[in-house]
């Protein structure tokens, strides 16, 4: 299989044609990570840079090395929090599927004739390829959207930057169950708002770490 690079991209806005494009093509972890992951997630700190050394009037309050320590450590949970997310989701999958089916259910049923205890069941429902898969996706709107700093208004950033939020926790909501292979639909929907949680809970957490990160900075160098 060559992974050398990635395929022709599926139509950003239609979130059938990325179901069929990753159930295509499966890459590695690694390759995920350094193709997909590493360049995408640059782009909101590069982009944080950008406006803060272009435009004044938005980050005043902020040197240039001071932009570099944010944005380096805004880089950083990214990339973190895409293992921590997809660590989760691996986990949570293997974890419902002990729950929701018996542990010591038999691939094969003893009978008078064979006599046995049965063969238990082991398998696992969810590597970690699939899940890292769903947690690079589900963020690739907010990282796009960084791209809108290119324009000097408030205004114009936080409604793109709302709705790339919106978009991106559909994704991560919409492609829990076929990336955990869920075929319960109520099951399904259950694992999707508990992903949905965890996955504004860690953009929270990323954005209370940033803002730490910044006020640490200014504190630092106004004393």
């Amino acid at each position: 299989m060559h992974t050398a690079h990635f395929p022709h991209m599926p139509n950003p806005l239609h979130f059938e044609s990325w179901k069929r494009w990753i159930r295509r093509h499966h890459f590695p972890t690694a390759v995920m990570f350094l193709l997909y992951v590493l360049p995408l997630s640059a782009l909101p700190p590069l982009m944080f840079y950008y406006t803060g050394t272009r435009y004044d009037a938005l980050l005043t309050s902020l040197t240039e090395s001071q932009l570099l320590v944010i944005a380096a450590v805004f880089f950083a949970a990214e990339l973190v929090m895409t293992f921590l997310l997809a660590a989760f989701i691996e986990g949570l999958g293997n974890a419902a599927f002990r729950i929701m089916h018996t542990q010591y259910e038999m691939l094969k049923f003893p009978t008078p004739e064979e006599p046995g205890k049965g063969v238990l069941l082991q398998r696992r429902k969810v590597d970690f390829r699939d899940a890292y898969t769903l947690a690079a996706i589900s963020p690739t709107p907010l990282w796009l959207v960084s791209l809108a700093l290119f324009i000097p208004n408030l205004v114009v950033v936080a409604t793109l930057g709302s709705f790339a939020l919106i978009l991106s926790l559909y994704i991560l909501y919409s492609a829990t169950p076929w990336v955990l292979k869920i075929e319960e639909k109520g099951e399904g929907i259950l694992m999707g708002w508990v992903l949905l949680t965890i996955g504004m809970i860690g953009w929270a957490a990323m954005m209370y770490l940033t803002f730490l990160t910044w006020g640490y900075v200014t504190g630092f160098a106004a004393g």
